[in-house]
């Protein structure tokens, strides 16, 4: 059972101040604890600060009011994946998917054999070698994936990283992520614009309010894992994409 608490938010909020016109409310009054090895993903409507609170949870934005507490302390390890992959061009996959080891001087025997094992369950195996420009959109976004994991960050955030690709290699890659997600027991938060994506990958929903973003709901998803094509076309699993379609709206 999940009980070990990986990340708290209390009191949250995030205020943009303009010096040409009103301030802007990004994010009010947060509250939130994930537990360790949950996939939770966050939805609502556009503009309600999805990326905004993970920027916040990862470091890369300072909220406004309100405090964070991770339990791996003040400075954590988080592993971070874009929309866009960010592949160096120069640099094979191998290399690129390895760049953190070297970034943190930490590029051991060991540290090399658990990145190819990660290549390795994400299919790219035979592709170490490839240059970026060789891969295809769904094969650089599972590189970034990787790269992300190659330290062995606990905590994973993942910014809508499959919304540029076609629906065919989103699904594919949705099943993929499970598979190294349930491999590496990561606690990973997942922002997403795709309800039937939030649905079939997450352990707990969050829906957001439009701004000022605010937690409308937490709705846990009681689907059967491993989750596969028969999960997609299961009766539940349809009624979670109505509810929260009509809790959006």
């Amino acid at each position: 059972m999940i009980n070990e608490i990986s990340f708290s938010a209390k009191n949250i909020g995030k205020t943009y101040h303009n010096l040409l016109k009103d301030d802007t409310v990004a994010l009010s009054d947060i509250n939130l604890d994930i537990y360790k090895g949950e996939f939770i993903s966050i939805i609502g409507p556009s503009g309600c600060g999805k990326s905004t609170l993970l920027r916040i949870i990862g470091g890369l934005d300072k909220p406004t009011t309100g405090t964070l507490t991770y339990s791996g302390g003040e400075n954590p390890e988080l592993g971070f994946v874009f929309q866009d992959s960010v592949l160096l061009p120069w640099k094979n996959v191998r290399e690129n998917a390895g760049f953190p080891l070297k970034i943190k001087k930490i590029e051991t025997e060991d540290n090399y054999k658990k990145l190819d094992e990660l290549l390795e369950l994400a299919g790219l195996e035979d592709f170490k070698d490839s240059l970026p420009r060789e891969l295809s959109g769904g094969m650089k976004q599972r590189v970034s994936i990787v790269r992300a994991l190659s330290y062995d960050a606990p905590m994973l955030l993942m910014d809508e990283p499959f919304g540029a690709l076609d629906a065919i290699t989103r699904d594919h890659l949705n099943i993929e992520l499970l598979k190294i997600w349930d491999k590496t027991k990561k606690t990973v938060l997942f922002v997403t614009h795709s309800i039937e994506e939030a649905v079939f990958l997450s352990d707990k929903v969050i829906v957001m309010s439009p701004r000022p973003g605010r937690i409308k709901e937490i709705v846990n998803i009681d689907l059967p894992r491993p989750r596969d094509e028969n999960t997609r076309n299961s009766e539940q699993f349809s009624k979670y994409n109505q509810y929260l379609r009509e809790m959006i709206g």
